[in-house]
């Protein structure tokens, strides 16, 4: 009991440690827009208990149209986001949220650079908008780290292909110190894709190597407290990874996180346990037959 508490502690001190700090420099409520003239298109409105803008395209034609512009925003670190919340019915095509992100001239007597980000994702925050969809978060990141400077203005445009209604909760603008783009593009993730191939690529070469090294000492007949306390050891980390499996799915983490936490719950919880009886089967008919040998040995 004690190291599955210590297993448990471990992986949600892993998780807290994932978390990422943000510093908000601006919410944008669409009513207040409204009051001050400065709402460039929609309507807002009281939706499902939230302050939404409402933005409908009734052509068939592609629609393009500016929602917000923020000017001189007090940026001070290399990746920030626009984040909020969206809903959508009956859009065709794949439309998507653009963030411009205009930056001085490189060069006296050019124009602007313009630099965008674009919700074109097949999943996650960043996903495109397509069909129907109830209420989801929806994340505009940038990373200017190669930029000069930071941009004068930002300009968040939505693009729909087709007919198509669309609901945007009200948006704020934060910055990510010391978060590397990799990392922001899953916000509330517990780590990245890149972070769980690694994890669990080298973790399933560990206990890969473990489990084959159960198997040889056990069909020597050696080692036996060693093997059957590492197989129980295993079957707790399988529990541990299926029970952070299912808190994952509950909390709609990406696929690379509930996952390989699944897979590995359910491997961990079925190979193990069936390793384990095999095996306990092995040292004790290993051990009837050294028993019968000492018996016959003593009567001679």
């Amino acid at each position: 009991m004690k190291t599955m508490f210590n297993l448990v502690m471990f992986l949600f001190f892993t998780l807290a440690l994932t978390a990422r700090s943000q510093e908000v420099l601006g919410d944008y409520k669409w009513s207040d827009l409204a009051q001050r003239g400065e709402l460039r298109a929609g309507a807002p409105m009281m939706l499902d208990g939230r302050e939404a803008l409402k933005i409908e395209n009734t052509n068939a034609a592609r629609w393009q149209v500016t929602l917000l512009e923020i000017k001189h925003p007090k940026l001070t670190a290399n990746v920030y986001e626009l984040s909020g919340e969206i809903r959508y019915d009956g859009v065709a095509g794949d439309g998507y949220l653009e963030m411009l992100n205009i930056f001085p001239p490189p060069k006296a007597g050019m124009p602007p650079a313009q630099y965008f980000s674009r919700t074109l994702g097949d999943s996650g925050p960043m996903r495109k908008i397509t069909g129907t969809s109830d209420w989801r978060e929806f994340t505009l990141l940038f990373d200017r780290t190669a930029a000069t400077g930071a941009p004068t203005s930002l300009q968040v445009n939505l693009i729909l292909p087709g007919r198509g209604t669309v609901y945007l909760s009200n948006a704020k603008l934060a910055q990510l110190p010391g978060v590397k783009l990799g990392n922001a593009l899953y916000p509330n993730s517990w780590w990245s894709p890149w972070r769980a191939g690694w994890i669990f690529g080298w973790g399933g070469a560990i206990i890969g190597c473990l489990g084959g090294l159960c198997g040889f000492l056990g069909a020597l007949g050696r080692a036996r407290r060693l093997v059957m306390g590492m197989l129980v050891l295993m079957i707790m980390l399988g529990l541990v990874a299926a029970i952070a499996g299912v808190v994952a799915v509950v909390q709609h983490q990406p696929y690379a996180v509930w996952y390989p936490l699944i897979l590995c719950g359910i491997l961990l919880g079925t190979i193990c346990p069936y390793n384990l009886r095999v095996l306990r089967r092995n040292y004790e008919a290993k051990e009837l037959r050294r028993m019968a040998a000492l018996d016959v040995s003593g009567a001679a």
